[in-house]
């Protein structure tokens, strides 16, 4: 019983990250930045390295957890670094959209801290709080990794279940140094 749910959990984190492939968002109001760290809504993201993996998981797993597993024929590439919550209340990082996209088009993507003793997938992060991040996306063996990352965030930090519009947009062009 326990390998059914963990399978179906897996196919659940599978087709979550999939599923943004075909979404074309749009925003108010854009910008690009290019640099070893980023600040847009009460977010400042510090990268720090980039991966090429088969799987996405915790850096030390314990018990049950949530990972992106392998998948024939993909690769996962990945962006680690630090992530502050530079604002005076918790943020939960499904209020935002993200992205990735090179020259054949749009690529599912995915953003996730990890705990403070790296065992578990989060989804907030405290004010005034560090955590560290994973930002991938998946990837066909055959294919080029992403050359952007895109964000998708309101004024609000509020985010409707199938909004498609947004106040801003902002476009992370992934520096020569993290190009994999």
């Amino acid at each position: 019983m326990k390998k059914i749910r963990n399978l179906s959990m897996v196919c659940v984190f599978f087709i979550a990250i999939a599923g943004c492939s075909d979404n074309e968002w749009s925003a108010k109001e854009s910008d690009v930045v290019s640099s070893k760290t980023i600040v847009f809504t009460d977010l400042e993201m510090d990268f720090h390295s980039a991966k090429i993996q088969k799987e996405v998981k915790p850096q030390k797993p314990q018990g049950y957890y949530p990972h992106y597993k392998e998948k024939e024929g993909y690769h996962y590439y990945v962006l680690t670094g630090t992530l502050k919550n530079l604002g005076k209340s918790t943020f939960n990082l499904k209020n935002i959209k993200v992205n990735g996209s090179n020259a054949k088009g749009l690529l599912p993507a995915k953003l996730v801290l990890i705990n403070e003793i790296e065992s578990y997938f989060w989804d907030e992060i405290g004010p005034n709080g560090s955590l560290q991040f994973y930002l991938f996306s998946i990837v066909k063996d055959d294919e080029k990794n992403p050359d952007y990352f895109h964000f998708y965030y309101d004024e609000d930090n509020k985010l409707e279940e199938e909004q498609v519009e947004f106040d801003y947009k902002l476009t992370y062009e992934i520096p020569k140094v993290f190009k994999k």
